[in-house]
């Protein structure tokens, strides 16, 4: 039997708290919006050297600066977790998402203005870290090498150790951090001390482990390792839900929230049995595709989405592109995609 065979009528609940959503923080946060203006990554090939650099595009002028120079390993290298703080713009130089060199070495800033594009490191020395997010004036990141969620000034000082214990996957809401090991499900104060056990999902019947969460609201959102289902429950630990469940042959690569709905981005769905985005309520009655299967793309990365817009790098099959890979933004009801840059 399916790990996630059931669907209950649930309730929404909504988060504002932070500029950054923690759906957006849950797909490597790699593109950001500010007004008009979009940082993003695009990777560029010399004859000697790969560079993973971060633009900032205007959405008005069609105009894109260089922001950050970052020499890159491989081709498909992104920065993530990009983040604006009074003035710096933060981010995860060269980090893989779903591969071994999921990790950065450092925490880089750069002046948001495109004024210098050489970042800074504020970390001493290498590290490995997993993610970043700055709340409330705070920088906290995860060193997964060390096995420790660290909060720092986001000028690189006044670090000290929030918690020490394996986190798969990381969300911060309120005043308190979320973390997934396997299948276990914790909470431990910003501030610091030991872990709560908020649930084991080794209880269920059908034992899940989990792979990214996203807390929403009073809601801890899930999907599970083996791309099945999404589910929900509680910060509390109560009311455990399943919301969409993967048919035979699907497998769910990502999923961000917003609002009461969840947007997912499924591998091998429907007819054409290619990728698609779809939109699910949170009550798991309402299922509306946002880009079809029949669009043709050979692959979807993380979204991001800022306001009423969907962004997302693809692999676009369907026409000639002079990228492999391209930024797109699609609106959340649907309709026309828009290729607007290269990606690598």
């Amino acid at each position: 039997m399916n790990a996630c065979s059931a669907k209950n009528e649930i309730s929404s609940g909504n988060s504002a708290e932070n500029e950054i959503s923690s759906g957006n923080i849950t797909n490597y946060g790699y593109v950001l919006a500010e007004g008009n203006e979009l940082y993003y990554t695009k990777v560029i090939m010399t004859d000697i050297s790969c560079y993973s650099n971060i633009y900032r595009y205007n959405t008005g002028t069609k105009k894109e600066e260089l922001v950050a120079e970052v020499e890159a390993d491989y081709f498909n290298e992104m920065n993530a977790y990009l983040t604006l703080h009074n003035g710096w713009l933060y981010f995860l130089p060269s980090f893989l998402h779903d591969s071994q060199k999921e990790s950065a070495p450092n925490i880089y800033r750069v002046k948001a203005d495109g004024e210098s594009a050489e970042p800074e490191a504020l970390l001493e020395g290498s590290a490995s870290v997993t993610f970043m997010q700055i709340k409330g004036g705070v920088l906290y990141y995860y060193d997964d090498a060390e096995e420790r969620l660290y909060s720092m000034s986001p000028n690189g000082t006044n670090r000290r150790g929030v918690c020490e214990a394996v986190m798969d996957s990381i969300s911060i809401s309120g005043s308190k951090a979320y973390f997934a090991d396997y299948e276990l499900l914790y909470q431990v104060s910003l501030k610091g001390g030991e872990p709560e056990l908020i649930f084991d999902f080794s209880t269920l019947e059908d034992m899940i482990y989990l792979r990214d969460i996203s807390v929403s609201g009073e809601y801890i959102y899930y999907l599970d390792d083996e791309g099945t289902c999404i589910g929900r429950i509680r910060t509390d630990g109560k009311g455990n839900e399943y919301i969409y469940t993967a048919e035979s042959g699907e497998y769910i690569e990502f999923f961000n929230m917003d609002g009461n709905k969840i947007y997912i981005v499924v591998d091998d769905y429907g007819e054409e049995q290619a990728y698609a985005i779809i939109e699910v309520s949170t009550n798991g009655m309402e299922i509306k595709t946002v880009v079809s299967d029949s669009e043709n793309f050979g692959d979807i990365l993380p979204l991001s989405i800022w306001g009423d817009t969907i962004y997302f790098i693809g692999m676009y099959l369907f026409e000639e592109t002079e990228s492999k890979y391209v930024w797109f933004t699609v609106s959340k009801s649907g309709g026309n995609l828009t290729a607007w840059q290269a990606a690598f």
